[in-house]
């Protein structure tokens, strides 16, 4: 019997995305790493993305796919209107960890929908990190409700150099806005960064600026660097850091960017809260993961692989998505 499954997307860029072009974000490249997987298992997959939600529930029914996943926490308001018996959603907000943010930021009612969500038979959460699912749990879901299905990387589309081009340099590789923090950091002379710029903050002058890339560019010169460095105020599991551990680089992180990271590993450094505004110790430390790193790329990568590839998550999904009864 075929198995069907239609991925709803945020409807702001295209999905699948285009390799050669510019304008792509975590949601679409996860979606399109995940449909093409699913359809080499030969899984039928239809795609609905578009922001006007009478069309996404439209087009979502009349797919009448077995399996529905929802990729974006906006359109959590649709669900009831969707015939499939089954529904995972996932949400991408950056501070699911830090509820402090929530009213600021408007969220609790969209919070609020998921968790009152999980207590239908039809509907999961897929929640990124351990973490995010206690977050849940502690909100009332039923634990049974809320699985972990972390970001992955697609290891076969990104080039990987033993030795990298640039042993000297670190890359900053996420949007430039200030939930990302890269402008404190433009004085570091050996780090580099990439991305669409969003913020006034940021100095796109700067020859350290790399523009924004696109997936091909990504995915092959991510590995020319030594180590790669994402300093945020809120995430909730960063797909970067699985594409740059399956090309070998080592990550200098803040705290909240650390989810399913094993911080004990010698490449793997993580600066306290308390040090974030510190630009001379995270210069120093930055400098000291990439020493670590370079000697160990081979062991980097294959921790990324292990743990983080597409190719190793992609059976326990299909699982989880398409139960084989017993």
């Amino acid at each position: 019997m075929l198995r069907s499954l239609t991925m709803i997307g945020p409807g702001i860029m295209k999905v699948p995305i285009n390799p050669l072009c510019a304008g792509w974000g975590a949601v679409e490249s996860r979606m399109t790493d995940l449909a093409e997987y699913f359809q080499q298992e030969g899984i039928h997959v239809t795609i609905v993305n578009t922001p006007i939600k009478e069309e996404i529930i439209r087009l979502t029914n009349e797919a009448a796919s077995e399996v529905v996943m929802l990729e974006y926490d906006d359109h959590i308001d649709i669900v009831p209107r969707l015939h499939s018996k089954n529904i995972f959603v996932t949400s991408h907000f950056g501070y699911l960890d830090h509820p402090s943010f929530f009213d600021h930021l408007a969220y609790y009612s969209i919070f609020n929908a998921f968790v009152q969500g999980a207590n239908e038979s039809r509907f999961t959460i897929c929640a990124l990190s351990p973490s995010i699912k206690q977050r849940y749990v502690e909100a009332g879901c039923q634990e049974t409700r809320v699985r972990v299905v972390a970001n992955g990387a697609d290891t076969k589309k990104f080039l990987f150099y033993k030795e990298p081009h640039y042993p000297q340099r670190s890359i900053y590789l996420a949007k430039i806005e200030s939930r990302k923090r890269q402008a404190i950091y433009q004085k570091i002379d050996t780090l580099y960064f990439a991305g669409n710029c969003v913020t006034h903050e940021f100095d796109t002058c700067s020859p350290r600026y790399l523009g924004e890339w696109t997936k091909n560019v990504l995915y092959t010169e991510l590995s020319k660097y030594a180590n790669l460095v994402l300093l945020s105020n809120g995430e909730a599991h960063p797909l970067v850091c699985c594409e740059a551990l399956v090309c070998g680089l080592g990550l200098v992180l803040s705290e909240v960017a650390t989810a399913n990271l094993d911080t004990s590993l010698p490449f793997i450094t993580v600066i306290p809260n308390d040090k974030l505004n510190d630009v001379d110790y995270v210069t120093h430390k930055i400098a000291e993961n990439r020493s670590i790193s370079l000697a160990n790329r081979l062991e980097i990568r294959q921790y990324g692989i292990t743990h983080f590839s597409w190719q190793t998550r992609i059976p326990q999904l299909i699982q989880l998505l398409f139960p084989t009864k017993s």
